[in-house]
């Protein structure tokens, strides 16, 4: 039987199958796919975890042995292969069948591997797995369906995340499941119990350094200071940060100029906002507003092979530039 990630947990609270074979694309979803089954096993009561590593030169008749021995601590036993890149010679592939026809009642086989090519997931042994098992095969997720699975995942850390905050976080760690795990953890320590998470509260967690150069990068824009500019956006991109942030605060700054609103801010920065607001008027920030729209279109990848630094770096340049002046 093949399961999507999703469709594990049920299948486990239904009951377990004999063998698990869990690979794929993305490395955190085959890892908490292990985590469930080896919970699952202990609460069946297979007390005892034998694991190899399967490498070249796997001497394959540990599996049969294993299997037939009894164990001296549990009745049941949990064997876990660990097949990396899943590219089995021979010898393996016929011992993993010959196992599947018949798998002992009072074992229960984890395999785990990495990305499987067509070959390895159109072989004997994978589709023995199907028959005699449970395949959950990880596949990337779609940008779409990445902030509901965030949702989904802080709902298990005793967190909510908005709809808005979940498109952020995963704006910020640019589809990367395990980057994005590892912020909905950091929050989960942040945040109270039950605690509720809006986009700004996302941005507040960021770290400080990225939080700080990205006002940075905003106040001299505001300035038009174009060197400390220049250093703020040399900092942000030698620190590994995603564009996101930046642009965040850039359209903050720009949708208070248009709105001549700057309430909130601290008095140095209403005094810059209000000099910029006097610099422009409200339709020149306006059309910057726009071009970042274009820049947030860049950064998710739809923006016709634009570098999303370079249209940052030329929205903040144009935010700095002095007011132009004409000759009579």
């Amino acid at each position: 039987m093949a399961l999507k990630p999703e469709q594990l947990a049920a299948a486990l609270a239904r009951g377990l199958a004999p063998a698990y074979l869990l690979a794929g694309e993305e490395p955190l979803l085959v890892a908490d796919a292990a985590d469930a089954v080896r919970r699952a096993a202990r609460g069946a009561g297979f007390g005892e975890r034998v694991v190899y590593e399967v490498e070249r030169g796997f001497d394959w008749r540990l599996l049969a042995g294993e299997a037939a021995s009894l164990s001296l601590f549990a009745q049941r036993r949990l064997i876990e292969l660990r097949l990396g890149s899943g590219k089995l010679a021979d010898e393996g592939a016929a011992a993993l069948v010959d196992f599947l026809a018949a798998p002992p009642p009072d074992v229960l086989l984890l395999l785990t591997a990495e990305v499987l090519d067509k070959r390895a997931r159109s072989s004997a042994w994978y589709a023995a797995c199907e028959r005699a098992g449970v395949v959950v095969y990880a596949w990337p997720l779609e940008a779409a369906a990445l902030p509901r699975w965030l949702m989904a995942r802080a709902r298990g850390l005793g967190l909510t995340l908005d709809e808005s905050a979940a498109a952020l976080l995963a704006d910020l760690t640019e589809g990367n499941l395990l980057a994005a795990a590892q912020e909905l953890d950091k929050l989960a320590l942040l945040a109270p119990p039950g605690g509720a998470l809006d986009r700004a509260g996302v941005l507040e967690a960021v770290g400080d350094s990225a939080r700080y150069a990205a006002r940075d990068l905003a106040d001299a824009a505001l300035d038009g200071d174009v060197r400390r500019l220049t250093r703020a956006l040399a900092h942000l991109q030698d620190a590994g940060e995603t564009p996101i942030l930046a642009l965040w605060q850039l359209t903050q700054d720009l949708q208070r100029l248009i709105d001549g609103n700057a309430f909130g801010q601290p008095p140095q920065r209403r005094e810059l906002l209000e000099r910029a607001r006097r610099r422009r008027p409200a339709a020149f920030w306006q059309a910057l507003l726009a071009q970042a729209a274009l820049v947030d279109r860049a950064n998710k990848g739809v923006g016709s092979g634009i570098d999303p630094w370079q249209a940052l770096t030329a929205l903040a340049r144009r935010m700095a530039q002095p007011t132009s002046t004409t000759r009579s």
